[in-house]
């Protein structure tokens, strides 16, 4: 089966991707943050794409909770 991808370029990107998958997999807030040893707080700032600073080690917490994972593409095009 093909992975699915969801484009994260900015933090609202990053955050509706994350409440996709959340909501894709039936959970709730605060039932995803329990997992993730995060806030729920912290975790409606993530999905509202309102987290400057975003730490990257919460993120992934997040992420594995939600078994999903972070691909990074290079953009960059070789003239």
């Amino acid at each position: 089966m093909e992975p699915n991808l969801l484009n994260a370029r900015s933090l609202p990107r990053l955050g509706a991707a994350v409440r996709r998958l959340r909501l894709d997999r039936g959970m709730t807030q605060a039932e995803l943050a329990r997992r993730a040893e995060v806030s729920r707080q912290w975790l409606v700032g993530l999905e509202g794409g309102k987290t400057p600073g975003l730490e990257v080690g919460r993120l992934m917490r997040v992420l594995d909770a939600l078994d999903a994972s972070l691909t990074i593409r290079d953009d960059h095009e070789d003239a």
